[in-house]
């Protein structure tokens, strides 16, 4: 069985063994999935830590110790498991499943199941915990085009994804897009971001909190803004309307100050 295109669900596996794990992922691939396959939970942890994100982790775990605080990141970012097990499928986990005994695991012997019913588990608990992440979400959410602002949690979706910033981070873009079109100044937004009077070495740390928002959040003029310096004042966000998108991304990359749509049809 193979899904239909703009069905496929992103997909991590676990697998510390080959060939198994090489076939598995091949037969994920194969119903039109996307499959990310790591050979131990260190290398998927370290992708989940660079911004990567699965509708579903399918684990084939050798012992708990070798899963290290991947039950735990996986229980945070809300990511169901199916732990891939050896005898008997539709049962309780098994000991091979000791660590993932959050309420969104599920133990099964996928070696036995056909491709119908593999590909219908699989969407069915990427379903599931869509469903229940749904009636989770906060309410009151402060919306500027496609990103949405949650105060409360500290985190915001965009363009389908959940980005969960660092504090300062978060302070910094809910700023920055409350004060969208005007020039920011830098020493304003340092005593926001940290309570003291602006230190010549803390230049540089404000940069960096700069640059990693605009690059977490996509702030490249591509996605309806663009997050860009100005020279010996500070920071400014602007709007940026889809026929203005390239040619604003392009002078954003090349150094210059863009123009404001305005202007730049005038």
């Amino acid at each position: 069985m193979k899904t239909q295109p703009g069905d496929a669900l992103s997909l991590a596996l676990l697998d510390g063994e080959e060939p198994r794990r090489t076939a598995l992922r091949t037969r994920l691939r194969q119903l039109g999935h996307e499959c990310n396959a790591f050979a131990s939970a260190n290398e998927l942890i370290l992708a989940l830590s660079s911004g990567q994100r699965y509708g579903l982790l399918l684990a084939v775990p050798q012992d708990e110790a070798s899963l290290g605080g991947l039950p735990a990141a996986c229980q945070v970012l809300g990511m169901p498991v199916l732990v891939v097990i050896a005898d008997g499928h539709w049962t309780p986990l098994s000991s091979q499943g000791k660590g993932f005994e959050s309420g969104g695991t599920l133990g099964a012997d996928v070696s036995r199941m056909a491709d119908a019913e593999l590909d219908w588990l699989v969407r069915a608990m990427v379903q599931r915990q869509s469903t229940t992440a749904s009636m989770a979400r906060p309410q009151g959410a402060t919306i500027w085009g496609d990103y949405h602002f949650y105060e409360g949690s500290r985190h915001v979706q965009f363009n389908g994804r959940e980005m969960r910033l660092q504090p300062r981070q978060f302070i910094l873009a809910l700023q920055l897009f409350r004060h969208v079109g005007r020039v920011v100044e830098r020493e304003w937004l340092w005593k926001v971001l940290w309570r003291v009077p602006v230190l010549t070495e803390g230049k540089r740390a404000l940069d960096a909190c700069v640059s990693n928002v605009r690059k977490r959040l996509e702030l490249n003029g591509e996605h309806g803004f663009l997050l860009r310096a100005v020279y010996g004042q500070g920071y400014q966000l602007i709007e940026v309307h889809a026929q203005d998108a390239v040619p604003v991304a392009i002078a954003a990359a090349q150094g210059a100050a863009p123009a404001s749509p305005a202007h730049q049809h005038g």
